[in-house]
């Protein structure tokens, strides 16, 4: 038997739902750690947004090594949050 099926009689709730709901979780779960790599990014460089680290770099205020590709890193999770949050809505 199909283990979501299985689980599903367990706690009462039909496969689509519990599927709906492991997938809800899940996002918020990724949303949750990504938010927590920038703010490890935004503590690294004292910094308040990848913005002001991006100043910060071009003044030559902060090593252009590896800050470039925290740089990049925390734009890209930026977007990846940006994503999830949209299919959150859908999902809801």
């Amino acid at each position: 038997m199909d283990v979501v099926v299985e689980l599903g009689k367990i706690i009462n709730l039909p496969k689509e739902e519990l599927i709906a709901k492991g997938m809800l979780a899940f996002i918020e779960k990724e949303i949750r750690l990504a938010e927590l790599d920038i703010a490890d990014l935004r503590d690294r460089y004292d910094v308040t947004n990848k913005e002001e680290l991006f100043n910060r770099i071009k003044t030559k205020e902060i090593e252009s090594h590896p800050a470039w590709e925290d740089y990049i890193i925390w734009k890209n999770k930026e977007e990846y949050i940006d994503e999830l949050k949209e299919k959150l809505k859908v999902i809801r």
